[in-house]
C-alpha cells in the first residue's frame, strides 16, 4: 500500500507517539521551549502505566535526597499536592487526578492532542522519518511532524520506521513477567493494618507488611520471609488461593483515596510479550479471573475487607519489558553496575536491577563500581537518539538500554526524565537547525536544571 496516497490528517513541529508517562512529560517540555507539539495517544488520556496501569507509587531512586532529574515532575508534584492527591515525598499518588494534572500542563504548554487514535505504520525516506500512519474514527491517514519522539512503550514506531532493536532476555528471548493492576475500595485502614502489624510482629519481618499514619504496604511472593506467608498457605490449602496467586502479591494504599489498596498483581509468567495482542487479551482476561479470586480470599481472610469492592481495574497491562532501541548510545549491564557516569547525563538514578520470574545470568564479579564517592549510574542523552535515523528519538522504558539495565531505568522517575530530555532534545535540535545525533546533551540538562530539574 502507497501509504503517501493517505489523506494528511494533521501535522507539528514535533509529534510524540504515545502520551503515556514518558510522552506526557516529553510533550510538556517541548511545548514550555515553544513549539508546535501533538501527541497522538491510543487512550483516552495521559499518564500509561501510572494511569490506565494503575501503577503506584513511585519507586525510590535510592540516591539521598531522592533527586527526581526532571522539572516537569516539580510541576506535577506541586499540582496533586494542591488538591491533596500525593504524598510529601511526592510518591504515592492518586492516578486519577494524575491524569487530570498531565492534561491541564499540556494543555497550558500550548500542546495538542489526538486521543483515540492508533499507530499503524511509519514512512521513512532516506534515513527520515516523514510521516505516521494512524487509524482513528475518521479512518487510516498520516501525521507529518519534524520530529517524532517514540514513547509507545514497546517502540512501535522505530520498529514500524525499520530501527533496530532488542527483546527479551538474550538467553531466552524471555520478556519480563505482565500484570493486570487493580484497587480495593472500602477498606477499613486501621482494622487491616492492625492485622498487618499483627502478623509483622509475630514474624518479625517488618519489611513485608506494615502500617503507620495511614500508610498501608502488604505483601507476599515466592519464599516464605512473608509477614502474611501462613495466611496465604492456608487459603492455598483451602482451596481459596492458586499457588500462583502468591507468586507475587503487593498492596499499597493510595493518597487521597482513604480505604483503597492499590494491587500490584496478579502477575503472569507465561505468555508475557507485550507486543503480542494475544498475550495482551490472555492478562486481562485471566487477569480479571484472579482478582475475583483475590478479593473473595481479602473479604475471608484479611480484616477490615468485608465491605471491600473493586473499584478499578487498569485498561492497560502492566509490561515491564518488551522492545529496546538501538540509539546511538545503549546503556550495558557494565554500565549500570559500574556505576557509569556520562559527560551528556540526563538521569541518576540507584534502583537495583529488578527482573522478575527469574534470576538473570549475568556474572557481576568482574564488575568493579566506580570508586568516586556517587552511589548511582548515569543515562546518557545518546540513549534517547535512534541509531541510523535523522529526526526519530526514543523515550521511555523502550530507551537504548540491554536488558539488565533496562530492569532498572524502567521505573517511573527515570521514564519521567527520559521523557523530559527527548522533548528538550528535539525543541532545541529544531531551535538551532541541527539534527538531534549533533546536540550536545550537556545542553539539555543545563536547560532542565536552570527550569527547576534536581540532581544529586
Amino acid at each position: 500500500m502507497d501509504f503517501t496516497k493517505l489523506p494528511l490528517f494533521a501535522e507539528a513541529e514535533i509529534v510524540v507517539c504515545g502520551g503515556g508517562t514518558a510522552g506526557a512529560f516529553a510533550a510538556i517540555s517541548a511545548g514550555k521551549m515553544g513549539r508546535d507539539v501533538l501527541v497522538v495517544e491510543s487512550l483516552g488520556s495521559l499518564g500509561g502505566t501510572a494511569t490506565n496501569g494503575l501503577v503506584l507509587p513511585i519507586m525510590s531512586t535510592h540516591i539521598k535526597g531522592e533527586p527526581q532529574c526532571s522539572y516537569v515532575s516539580n510541576l506535577v508534584r506541586d499540582r496533586l499536592l494542591a488538591v491533596g492527591a500525593i504524598d510529601e515525598r511526592g510518591a504515592n499518588f492518586d492516578p486519577i487526578m494524575l491524569k487530570t494534572v498531565l492534561e491541564e500542563l499540556c494543555v497550558e504548554s500550548g500542546v495538542r492532542i489526538l486521543y483515540n487514535t492508533f499507530i499503524a505504520e511509519a514512512v521513512v525516506s532516506d534515513g527520515k522519518l516523514t510521516d505516521i500512519v494512524v487509524a482513528n474514527k475518521s479512518g487510516l491517514g498520516r501525521i507529518r511532524a519534524k520530529t517524532f519522539i517514540d514513547a509507545t512503550g514497546d517502540a512501535d514506531v522505530c520498529v514500524r520506521a525499520g530501527a533496530e532493536y532488542t527483546k527479551g532476555n538474550p538467553k531466552n528471548g524471555k520478556n519480563q513477567p505482565i500484570s493486570l493492576r487493580y484497587i480495593v475500595s472500602g477498606v477499613d485502614y486501621d482494622e487491616f493494618g492492625r492485622q498487618l502489624n499483627e502478623e509483622a510482629s509475630r514474624t518479625g519481618l517488618w519489611g513485608t507488611a506494615c502500617y503507620s499514619e495511614g500508610v498501608i504496604y502488604a505483601a507476599c511472593c515466592v519464599g516464605d520471609d512473608w509477614a502474611l506467608n501462613d495466611i496465604f498457605l492456608k487459603a492455598i490449602e483451602n482451596g481459596d488461593l492458586l499457588p500462583e496467586d502468591k507468586a507475587y502479591w503487593q498492596g499499597f494504599s493510595v493518597t487521597g483515596r482513604r480505604g483503597c489498596v492499590a494491587f500490584n498483581n496478579p502477575e503472569f509468567f507465561v505468555d508475557t510479550d507485550g507486543t503480542n495482542p494475544e498475550h495482551i487479551t490472555k492478562a486481562q482476561i485471566n487477569g480479571k479471573k484472579a482478582i475475583a479470586r483475590q478479593l473473595a480470599f481479602c473479604k475471608k481472610y484479611l480484616r477490615g475487607f468485608e465491605n471491600a469492592y473493586v473499584s478499578d481495574i487498569a485498561s492497560l497491562v502492566g509490561v515491564r519489558e518488551s522492545r529496546n532501541v538501538k540509539t546511538e548510545y545503549v546503556l550495558t549491564a557494565e554500565d549500570l553496575l559500574r556505576r557509569q557516569k556520562f559527560d551528556d547525563m540526563f538521569c541518576q538514578s540507584n534502583y537495583p536491577v529488578d527482573i522478575h520470574g527469574g534470576i538473570f545470568d549475568f556474572d557481576p564479579s568482574g564488575v568493579q563500581p566506580l570508586d568516586d564517592g556517587k552511589p548511582w549510574y548515569e543515562i546518557p542523552f545518546r540513549s534517547l537518539v535512534v541509531k541510523g535515523f535523522d529526526n526519530l528519538m526514543v523515550a521511555g522504558r523502550c530507551l537504548g538500554a540491554e536488558f539488565l539495565a533496562q530492569s532498572s531505568l524502567r521505573v517511573q522517575h527515570s521514564v519521567r526524565s527520559s521523557g523530559e530530555a527527548a522533548g528538550i532534545g528535539a525543541a532545541l535540535a529544531i531551535e538551532k537547525g541541527i539534527l538531534p545525533r549533533e546536540l550536545d546533551g550537556k545542553e539539555v540538562r543545563e536547560i532542565m536544571v536552570k527550569n527547576g530539574a534536581v540532581y544529586a
